[in-house]
């Protein structure tokens, strides 16, 4: 039987209490951007070896236990491997004959193959990280209003800044729900004589595809009842509304900022001051 809500935990929340959740949202969120950023800037085992530290940290402070994001991150962890695997396999660069580990045909493992994975596996972890524990350690409530006070400028270019932090954070957020849909219906199918556990790959893949149809008519009716929802509550937008909380960002906020600046900054420019 499947069990998705398990290993999938992308969009969910975790309420814990810890000092992370009480972070001001904007905080967390220009930390979030900060540490994307720095994935890309960051170009080596040293800078990472520098980086993840203070993701550890990050998880220890949230406590969230590790085994429930580990658990959760399964699915995605199978794939990496997979695309990491091919990455080598299938180097797009021009390695030099010396480096060459092992060729058959156009297959062939190289030291420049390697090093570019293992960059590419650690940068996509720490996106992958990052972008999990805000989810983790924010609601929906709080994480809509901290986007809309941030892009709340653009609004005098006539963005609508509110109904588009609203359709992206309501997509992100319908992930579990669908996740849980596919559950359901499994549990309905596997009740009926047909398990999902059983059989190979390609079996279990085709048995998969029959959930398709029945979640995506399950979301668009889910989708309908929202927009009428918000149609009855007279839901217009931004235009005019008050917020019941207001975020003011204190001293141990702007700490935290400033912490996970000069983190990035040190993992970004040590590493080639040190090599100079």
């Amino acid at each position: 039987m499947l069990e998705l809500q398990r290993n999938v935990i992308f969009g969910q929340f975790v309420d814990t209490g810890s000092p992370v959740h009480r972070l001001d949202v904007r905080i967390k969120l220009v930390a979030t951007a900060l540490l994307v950023v720095a994935s890309f800037l960051v170009d080596g085992f040293l800078g990472f070896a520098l980086l993840f530290p203070l993701l550890v940290v990050l998880q220890l402070v949230s406590r969230v236990p590790f085994g429930y994001v580990a658990r959760g991150s399964s699915f995605f962890l199978f794939f990496l491997g997979i695309i990491l695997v091919f990455q080598v396999f299938f180097y797009p660069g021009e390695a030099p004959q010396s480096s060459v580990l092992w060729q058959w045909g156009f297959l062939s493992i190289s030291t420049e193959g390697l090093r570019f994975a293992a960059i590419l596996g650690l940068r996509v972890l720490l996106l992958y990280h990052t972008t999990t524990m805000l989810m983790l350690t924010t609601s929906l409530v709080d994480l809509t209003n901290g986007l809309e006070l941030l892009f709340g400028p653009l609004q005098k270019l006539r963005v609508p800044v509110n109904e588009l932090v609203l359709v992206g954070v309501i997509s992100v957020k319908f992930v579990p729900i669908f996740i849980s849909e596919v559950e359901r219906l499994s549990r309905a199918y596997t009740a009926r004589g047909v398990p999902f556990d059983e059989g190979g790959p390609i079996t279990r893949a085709r048995r998969l595809g029959r959930l398709l149809v029945p979640v995506f008519v399950g979301g668009f009716r889910r989708a309908d009842l929202l927009t009428t929802a918000m149609d009855v509550r007279c839901y217009r937008g931004g235009r005019g509304r008050t917020k019941l909380r207001r975020m003011e960002a204190g001293l141990t906020d702007w700490l935290v900022l400033l912490m996970v600046v000069v983190w990035v900054l040190a993992a970004w420019k040590l590493p080639g001051l040190l090599i100079a």
